[in-house]
C-alpha cells in the first residue's frame, strides 16, 4: 500500500498540497490566502479523507473538524490593532483577510515573535495532526448549534465540552455527540487538546492595550505543542 502523504507527514500544512496554485506559501500568508481564494477544503479534501480511512483502519467519516482555529486568535488580534491604529475594518470576511494582508507588516510591528508563533500555528492548523472526522454536524451548520457555534464556544474545544455537558446549550444532538466523543477521546488522541482552555473568555476580545498578550503567548504555544505531539509515542 502506498501510504499517504498526510499520514507520513502529519505536522505538514496541507494547503500547498491541496491546493497547488499556493504551492511555496505558508503560515499567516498562506492561510489568509487560502481564506481569500476559492480553495478546496483541506479537512475534506480527498487526500485527508483517505488518510482518516488509512490511519484509522475505518470507513471514510461522515465529516471532519479543524481541531484548533488559529483564526480566531489571530483576527481578534489583528482587529484589536488596526482599530487602535484608527483604520476602518472591512465588515466584508474576505475582505477583511485581505486588509489584514495588506497591513501584516505594519499589525505586527514590535510584535515579530508573536507573529513567527502564528506562522507555526497556521502551518499546524491545516496539517493532519489537526484534524479529526466527526459525525455530521459535530461543527453545527446554519439551524443547527456545534462546535463552530460563535456565540457558545468560538470553535474552542474546551469550550465546545462544557457546551456538551451542559443541558440547556442546545447544541444539536448534545447527548450523542457527548457520548460519542467521550468514546473517541484516547482512540483520535485529542484528550489533552480538549482541556486547553482559550486564552481568555469568550465573552471578551483582546482589546486596545497588551494585557492579555502573555496570555495570548502562552495559549498559541501551548496550542503548536498540543498539535506537534499529538501522533508522538
Amino acid at each position: 500500500m502506498i501510504e499517504n502523504y498526510a499520514v507520513v507527514n502529519k505536522t505538514d500544512n496541507l494547503i500547498p498540497i491541496v491546493n497547488t496554485k499556493l504551492k511555496g506559501k505558508k503560515g499567516i500568508e498562506a492561510a489568509l490566502l487560502y481564506r481569500m481564494n476559492s480553495s478546496t477544503e483541506i479537512d475534506s479534501s480527498i487526500l485527508v479523507r483517505e488518510a482518516y480511512e488509512q490511519f484509522y483502519n475505518a470507513p471514510i467519516p461522515e465529516s471532519a473538524d479543524t481541531i484548533f482555529n488559529a483564526f480566531i486568535p489571530f483576527m481578534d488580534f489583528c482587529r484589536s490593532k488596526m482599530i487602535r491604529l484608527r483604520r476602518q475594518v472591512p465588515n466584508d470576511k474576505r475582505e477583511e483577510y485581505e486588509f489584514i494582508y495588506d497591513n501584516l507588516n505594519l499589525i505586527f510591528y514590535r510584535y515579530e515573535d508573536l507573529r513567527q508563533l502564528f506562522d507555526k500555528y497556521f502551518d499546524l492548523m491545516y496539517s493532519f495532526s489537526n484534524f479529526m472526522p466527526v459525525p455530521l454536524y459535530f461543527n453545527g451548520s446554519k439551524n443547527k448549534l456545534g462546535k463552530g457555534t460563535w456565540k457558545l464556544n468560538k470553535d474552542y474545544p474546551s469550550e465546545y465540552l462544557k457546551n456538551l455537558k451542559d443541558e440547556n446549550s442546545d447544541i444539536y444532538k448534545r447527548k450523542e455527540m457527548y457520548d460519542w466523543l467521550s468514546r473517541n477521546m484516547d482512540l483520535y488522541r485529542i484528550r489533552d487538546m480538549y482541556k486547553l482552555e482559550p486564552p481568555y473568555p469568550i465573552s471578551e476580545y483582546y482589546g486596545y492595550d497588551d494585557s492579555k498578550l502573555q496570555a495570548l503567548i502562552y495559549f498559541v504555544k501551548s496550542a503548536i505543542e498540543l498539535i506537534e505531539k499529538r501522533f508522538e509515542g
